[in-house]
């Protein structure tokens, strides 16, 4: 029935178990749940909610690092800053690289995204060469780009405020795609954004390291796509063509404009010409082609932002109604907030604040990887253990942020009202370490306009159906690794009279 692989494999994997079990006794790990002979905590953590599930944990044990293992694999969740400063800043060194699934680096072309690479040479180039152009530096040249999108927003909000899901994702893909690629998009243009949808949604379920039985039993990838249990291959195979898509197509136009000497302006064009020379050595192409098509791939976590931030003015409209008052007051009603005004809107950053800090999009960070056996505090970390980072517990923390659950956006404010720099920022929601997100810059300047922008023009309401009566929201999710919302409807309306006139003028999209 198995090729000699599969026995190999199989044969791999009892003696690993045996090696766990012999390191259990001879080591002390991190208290955690007990967990069932052979398989061990594999049935303990809960496909959705899991940073809650980790934090009742820590809280249990009362550790601030707790120890999970399944079929042999190491697991070390963290729910304390000062423990994941320690470790992941620390002693980056040994804690920068990341876990490579088999289903994400083997079957789906998803090896592309450098944000997943393993740590060493390759993921530092890719690095490098994304960093020159995001770094915060940088982001100001971008500026225009992100404030043409969120006028575009505020627009398509007025038109046709029951699609706030859809023009959320339209215009934050819109403004990646001319960044990095040089290309507008209309709203009209369904078939270019649902084909690029569709491979980052791919990335939404391939992000899960280990989110696949055949990454937990390596051996199962030698099945036969026509063999029980083997759907994962089918998958797989359904899904490459579509990865592959989302990184060449757009790579490729910019660099067919290039050649014509057509080719706009933008991230791609940069990079090509100042590596042109050297396409052909050291897989120089492949790299370009994962640096931009990372870009792309990354921009779902802004769309998540933006849909929590709808249903955050839902829930509290109090931060709302004072949000706007600060933008009256400091911008009027004349024009629209652009980055100039950043400085002088400190409850809008402190909005921003709140939100990511209240619903952090990844509440758990993506899964790090130890190279070598390491001790911490006594305990013991062998190589090649899975280290997350429980980003929720460290946001909610009570000591560092009292009554967690709540919106609060003056938690960050002076009582003059200036940022408070004595307040910790929820900076733990973009990473950890050397791996921490290296578009979190633009991502806090395209929060910033469309934010703004959104408010400074429309009011955000719970609907009211059709007998009268308050549709509550709720915070459920659609994914294990995302805090994405799942579908809900907001009532958006326009804030003054004229508004639509004024929106109209500066933005892009015309009747």
């Amino acid at each position: 029935m198995f090729d000699n692989g599969v026995t190999i494999a199989l044969l791999l994997i009892g003696v690993t178990l045996l090696v766990a079990e012999a390191l259990k006794k001879r080591h002390r790990f991190p208290p955690g749940p007990k967990g069932l002979p052979i398989i061990g905590n594999l049935l303990d953590v809960p496909e959705d909610y899991h940073w809650l599930t980790y934090t009742a944990w820590s809280r249990q044990f009362d550790s601030d690092i707790i120890h999970l293992e399944a079929l042999g694999q190491h697991y070390f969740v963290i729910s304390s800053v000062d423990v994941a400063k320690d470790i992941f800043e620390g002693r980056s060194q040994l804690y920068s690289d990341k876990p490579q699934t088999v289903m994400l680096h083997e079957l789906t072309g998803g090896e592309r995204n450098f944000a997943m690479m393993a740590y060493g040479d390759s993921w530092r180039r890719h690095r490098r060469l994304f960093h020159q152009h995001f770094r915060l530096q940088n982001v100001p040249a971008y500026h225009d780009q992100i404030a043409k999108g969120a006028r575009n927003l505020a627009q398509l909000l007025l038109q046709s405020p029951d699609k706030f899901g859809r023009h959320i994702r339209h215009v934050v893909g819109a403004v990646i795609l001319d960044t990095m690629y040089g290309i507008e998009v209309a709203p009209d243009d369904d078939e270019r954004m649902e084909h690029l949808e569709r491979a980052v949604h791919i990335f939404m379920e391939l992000g899960q390291a280990g989110g696949f039985l055949v990454d937990f039993i390596p051996a199962l990838k030698y099945l036969p796509t026509w063999f029980p249990g083997a759907a994962f291959k089918r998958q797989a195979m359904e899904w490459k063509p579509q990865v592959d898509a989302m990184y060449e197509i757009s790579y490729n136009e910019v660099k067919d404009s290039m050649q014509r000497d057509q080719a706009k302006p933008c991230i791609t064009s940069a990079l090509l010409t100042a590596c042109w020379d050297d396409l052909d050595q050291s897989n120089m192409e492949e790299t370009l082609i994962g640096v931009t098509g990372t870009g792309y791939a990354g921009s779902d976590t802004s769309v998540f932002a933006l849909n929590a931030f709808v249903l955050a003015m839902m829930l509290f409209p109090d931060v709302q109604r004072k949000a706007q008052e600060e933008l009256d007051r400091v911008v009027g009603r004349e024009r629209l907030p652009n980055t100039d005004d950043r400085d002088s809107l400190p409850y809008i950053s402190a909005v921003i604040k709140g939100l990511l800090r209240w619903h952090p999009i990844t509440p758990t960070a993506a899964p790090h990887k130890s190279i070598a056996d390491d001790y911490y505090n006594g305990y013991f970390i062998p190589a090649g253990s899975i280290v997350i980072g429980n980003t929720w517990a460290m946001l909610h923390n009570e000591e560092r942020y009292p009554d967690p659950e709540a919106f609060k956006p003056e938690r960050f404010l002076t009582p003059e009202g200036t940022l408070d720099p004595h307040v910790p920022d929820p900076a733990e929601g973009f990473g950890f370490g050397r791996r921490i997100c290296p578009g979190r810059h633009f991502a806090q300047a395209s929060l910033f306009l469309n934010i703004s922008n959104v408010l400074a023009t429309c009011t955000i309401e719970k609907l009211v159906d059709e007998f009268g009566n308050v549709v509550e929201p709720t915070r459920e999710c659609t994914s294990r690794f995302f805090w994405a919302l799942k579908p809900f409807e907001a009532k958006i309306t326009p804030r003054f009279e004229g508004v639509e006139n004024l929106v109209q003028t500066m933005s892009t999209y015309t009747n």
